[in-house]
């Protein structure tokens, strides 16, 4: 049992067939593989600290007719379910609705049972990135408007770091990547109005574009971030979203260079706020999540 749970019997991993079983409040994080899921964690306990009656566990899930099932069982106990990988653009295509930025970015990783019985997908990784982006912001290290950013990678992570780029006012992005599947996210950056452009990883031009940068968004994993960290930290603000292994060699760089950084913590600390507002329609506690993960970290 997570500390601060309501519920003394929480299960911590379930099938799709046993939570539909439960008889309880309750939300969950949807993913295969999905043990290693922090959001249980974080949303337990924000449950404790705001006073809200509800169960959240993992369910192991990753393909659509585990989402049928789950969306489709009417049950209205059911308030909500965060999804990780492999079920974000799965969540999308069986959601009734969708949220504007979620159709942009072509995934979901939050699905919200409204009180029609209906569901609505959302990408709360925007908020999870705004999040970052903000912090850098308060720290003095960037200003976002009318600036050019650089993103690294061009995964799922890379979609939502674009959106939000863009709703914190940023003209231009340039996406580093190995190859021209960079251009996988030319239509969504040209959607939400900005310059697009892109540079391969291994490119001299990389450091120019990245000094020139008033943030660069890794979303690559670390051993693959280590090699060019002395070429992201030109810029004046870095936003690791990973955080496993923690600290990064990104991080680890940023301080040596007094470079300012936000961490994947604070991101999926962001994110997490703003499905639990969805969930339960109150706002979560602030600096909660971010807290909880913080203490969380080994050697903390």
């Amino acid at each position: 049992m997570s500390e601060g749970s309501q519920h003394p019997a929480q299960p911590e991993l379930v099938s799709a067939e046993e939570f539909l079983e439960l008889s309880t409040p309750r939300c969950a994080v949807l993913g295969r593989p999905v043990e290693h899921s922090q959001s249980p964690l974080i949303h337990r306990r924000g449950y404790e600290v705001a006073g809200v009656d509800m169960l959240y566990t993992r369910v192991e899930a990753g393909e659509a007719r585990e989402f049928r099932q789950l969306l489709g069982s009417g049950d209205p106990l059911i308030r909500g379910f965060s999804v990780t990988m492999p079920g974000k653009s799965i969540a999308l295509d069986l959601a009734d609705a969708a949220t504007a930025r979620a159709q942009a970015i072509g995934a979901a990783n939050t699905l919200v049972h409204r009180e029609d019985g209906t569901w609505l997908a959302d990408n709360t990784d925007v908020d999870g990135v705004t999040a970052c982006l903000a912090f850098l912001q308060h720290k003095g290290s960037m200003t976002p408007a009318g600036s050019q950013a650089v993103v690294v990678g061009n995964g799922g992570t890379a979609r939502p770091a674009v959106a939000a780029l863009a709703a914190a006012g940023v003209r231009g992005v340039t996406v580093a990547a190995r190859s021209e599947r960079a251009l996988n996210l030319q239509a969504l950056a040209l959607e939400c109005g900005l310059s697009f452009d892109w540079v391969r990883l291994d490119s001299p031009d990389l450091v120019r574009r990245c000094a020139e940068a008033s943030v660069v968004v890794s979303t690559i994993p670390d051993a693959a971030a280590a090699q060019y960290a002395a070429s992201f930290t030109r810029a004046a603000g870095i936003v690791d979203v990973i955080y496993d292994p923690y600290p990064t060699a990104l991080m680890r760089a940023a301080e040596e260079r007094s470079i300012p950084y936000a961490d994947g913590l604070r991101m999926l600390a962001g994110q997490a706020e703003e499905q639990f507002r969805l969930f339960t329609g109150v706002a979560a506690p602030a600096g909660l999540f971010l807290q909880t993960l913080r203490e969380d970290r080994p050697g903390h």
